[in-house]
């Protein structure tokens, strides 16, 4: 992979971020110190990045990708009125061993994502 300066701004916006951005939420972030960046170019670097086993997409639900800097086991809170995804860490989840038959499936990996409200939306304020 080539290191450019794009990269390491989508990269280093990634990893100082505990929202899970989106691409679109990248895009807005680091174009303002790059205005020539591409979406397109977020959304390469992202899949270049997760192909290298630098990032992971977070599985939620929606039309938009979310993407994640920590690749070590956790699990996510999503909050489904605001959409936030915050990180969770549970030994117990931790510990889950996958199903052994699943139609020929061969698991890897359980990530859990728990869905529910925020503090913030479960108070009724707004974000």
């Amino acid at each position: 992979m080539n290191v450019t300066p794009q990269r390491i701004a989508i990269y280093r916006a990634l990893v100082e971020s505990t929202a899970h951005p989106s691409p679109e939420m990248l895009f807005n972030e680091v174009s303002r110190s790059m205005p020539s960046l591409s979406l397109a170019t977020i959304y390469k670097t992202l899949e270049t990045l997760e192909g290298i086993g630098l990032v992971r997409e977070i599985p939620v639900t929606g039309d938009r990708k979310r993407f994640d800097a920590i690749v070590e086991n956790h699990h996510h809170l999503i909050c489904n009125a605001c959409g936030s995804v915050g990180d969770y860490h549970d030994d117990a989840l931790d510990q889950l061993p996958p199903r052994r038959r699943l139609g020929g499936f061969i698991p890897q990996s359980v990530s859990v994502n728990i869905s529910g409200l925020c503090p913030s939306c479960r108070d009724g304020n707004s974000h």
